[in-house]
């Protein structure tokens, strides 16, 4: 297979914080050593400075559209009405199926729960996995007597036919369903290596989201809880996965990344969760602990091995790069936010992102430019609990030099909030020319529900 048409297999994991893996400082630490993510970091690329959005959905829109989520819709996890992406939207998987991948999702969408807006009808060939977030799992636990528990459900199913629910999602299948996840996308692997056709195989496992509950053959293995056990359990999947990859012959042709959607929670109902290591800050938040996340990127040939960068790198950023590495076609009719990192991967440049913005939902929260953040708006929380403070003054952070955020600098550096807000001004600008999707839309206001 010719190196510029790459197989990729993305790993994205639900909720692990920065501080989790053993690469990132956690790991042992931990009491939950993670040596196969730690493993593919040294065969790799690790990033110290990627960034994703502040939820579930969010993230996952901008992986797939390569659009910031306040454009298509999907600026939140959003409960009770039709959701996530539209129809309209060109995402990674249709641009990869388009130049002849074979695509596959196996795992959590979080991104549509109407047949039109499932993965099997946005580019992806197959899909196992479920439709929302792991959070109904905590109903079986909260039922009291005489009231009915919601039926949430695995789903499986395949381009041009509608996705099946084949099982509830119950505790039990919570403790199973990643093992499931692993063994499906190992079968992928082997039955599309060397083929005629490249293939994206998105693996969005549903570790490390609360209820943490870790495989039978994984409790207490770490004797440090279910969070441990649990993280240790996605390590060995994630070895699998990369097992799979090598036994087929196919590492110098495929490009494997491992990243987080999210910081960790704010609670944690069962026990402890992830840990943002230096940051402050957690999901939901425009701080670093939220926005930085692991990042690890594997390439043999193309990625110099034990390679660290700290340049800004967002998850937007796959979009354009997996284009541009594919022949694939960035539609022109849209904004598109992602920047090509194809010289970071590569070594021979580096990350052209010098800034990104962080919403909060529909709030513009923070830009971060180089080194530096200016919060507008501040969201924090405490166990269980969420406040939005509206800032009489912005705030301005060092980030490398304050990565907890906790000294204002702005008295002596105005012209930085200067800068911050001028590149929140062009990002306003753009919705003039290119309007956002409404929430549950087909497509932008005026434009016909079919992408082009």
């Amino acid at each position: 297979m010719a190196s510029s048409r790459p197989n990729i297999v993305f790993m994205l994991l639900d909720n692990v914080g920065y501080g989790d893996p053993g690469c990132y400082g956690g790991g042992i630490t931990r009491m939950a050593p993670t040596p196969r993510v730690d493993g593919l970091a040294a065969q790799g690329l690790r990033l110290t400075n990627f960034n994703v959005e502040a939820e579930c959905t969010p993230t996952r829109a901008a992986l797939l559209t390569g659009r910031m989520p306040i454009r298509t819709g999907c600026d939140r996890v959003r409960f009770g009405e039709k959701n996530g992406l539209a129809p309209w939207e060109y995402t990674l998987a249709q641009l990869l199926a388009d130049v002849g991948y074979d695509t596959a999702i196996y795992g959590k969408w979080h991104l549509g729960n109407v047949p039109e807006r499932h993965p099997t009808a946005m580019g992806f060939g197959e899909w196992y996995g479920i439709q929302d977030s792991t959070d109904p799992v905590f109903d079986h636990f909260n039922v009291g007597k005489g009231i009915r528990k919601r039926s949430t459900q695995i789903w499986e199913g395949t381009a041009g036919e509608p996705a099946v629910p084949v099982g509830e999602y119950t505790p039990e299948a919570r403790r199973l369903i990643d093992a499931e996840v692993t063994d499906r996308a190992c079968r992928f692997i082997a039955d599309h290596a060397g083929g005629d056709r490249p293939f994206f195989l998105y693996v969005p496992f549903t570790m490390i989201h609360h209820p943490s509950l870790p495989h039978p053959d994984f409790a207490g293995r770490s004797g440090n809880g279910d969070f441990a056990d649990s993280m240790m359990e996605v390590d060995h999947y994630s070895g699998r996965i990369i097992d799979a990859v090598d036994a087929a012959g196919i590492g110098g042709d495929t490009i494997v990344v491992w990243a987080s959607d999210n910081g960790p929670p704010s609670h944690g109902t069962l026990g402890p969760q992830g840990d943002p290591g230096p940051f402050r800050g957690c999901l939901g938040t425009a701080l670093e602990g939220q926005l930085r996340v692991p990042c690890v990127i594997r390439w043999p040939g193309h990625i110099e091995p034990g390679r660290v960068s700290d340049d800004i790198v967002s998850v937007l950023d796959f979009y354009v790069t997996f284009a541009n590495l594919t022949g694939g076609r960035v539609p022109t009719d849209r904004a598109i936010d992602s920047l090509d990192i194809g010289p970071l991967l590569d070594g021979s440049g580096p990350s052209p992102r010098e800034h990104l913005i962080a919403f909060v939902r529909d709030t513009l929260a923070a830009v971060k430019w180089h080194q530096y953040k200016l919060h507008l708006v501040e969201f924090t929380t405490e166990p269980g609990r969420r406040y939005k403070l509206e800032l009489e003054f912005p705030q301005l952070y060092n980030v490398a030099a304050d990565p907890k955020e906790q000294w204002d600098i702005l008295g002596t550096n105005l012209w930085i909030a200067e800068v911050a807000q001028e590149i929140a001004a062009d990002f306003f600008s753009t919705m003039v020319e290119f309007p956002n999707v409404p929430a549950g839309a087909d497509a932008p206001p005026g434009v016909e529900p079919v992408a082009t």
